[in-house]
């Protein structure tokens, strides 16, 4: 599921980590009382979750987290212009994946 950071949801979510509220521009993986990640490690994460080809994405781990955090980094910056996209609306039954609190 997923939940946008400014919802009730998100904002509970970082504030009880005590991370920052008011950037959206991070990604964020949740497995309720075990872990989370940030960032680049929540990328990794969720391609070794995937599985088959997303799997060999485990070798960015042996990358330092600042350098790949760096590259997530330019990522979220430019995801629009790499996209090709203006604005993103999922469809109905995406927003169905979304967590509405």
């Amino acid at each position: 599921m997923f939940a946008s950071l400014q919802s009730d949801f998100g904002q509970k979510f970082l504030s009880e980590r005590g991370l920052d509220t008011k950037v959206f521009n991070t990604m964020y993986l949740w497995k309720p009382k075990q872990y989370y990640h940030i960032k680049s490690r929540a990328i990794l994460h969720i391609a070794s979750l995937l599985g088959g080809i997303y799997t060999l994405a485990v070798i960015g781990r042996i990358i330092p987290k600042f350098l790949s955090d760096g590259v997530y980094d330019i990522i979220s910056r430019n995801r629009m212009k790499l996209a090709n996209q203006k604005c993103y609306l999922p469809t109905p039954h995406q927003r169905a994946k979304f967590i509405e609190v």
